[in-house]
């Protein structure tokens, strides 16, 4: 993935992160499933499979667990303090 769709990426994930930090979980849980596909190329260009199994441990799979949930301020929590800079 190159530099510029990388930053629109993170950009997007702390847009998100804004809205459900605001209580808008349905319209956060939509907005991540529009990135997933961008969050898939990340991983497919992460130097090792170290790297991705940290993505999916860290961040990906606690995601889940707080869509699963309903719990936006976690959903948001992750993004930003998980997800984000692991994309970094």
């Amino acid at each position: 993935m190159d530099k510029d769709k990388l930053e629109n990426l993170k950009s997007n994930m702390e847009q998100i992160a804004d809205v459900l930090y605001r209580g808008d979980t349905m319209d956060g849980i939509a907005g991540i499933s529009n990135v997933l596909p961008d969050i898939a190329d990340a991983a497919s260009d992460m130097p090792d499979d170290d790297s991705r199994q940290e993505l999916i441990d860290n961040a990906l799979a606690p995601l889940l667990e707080a869509m699963e949930q309903g719990d936006g301020t976690l959903m948001a929590d992750i993004i930003s303090y998980e997800l984000v800079p692991l994309l970094k």
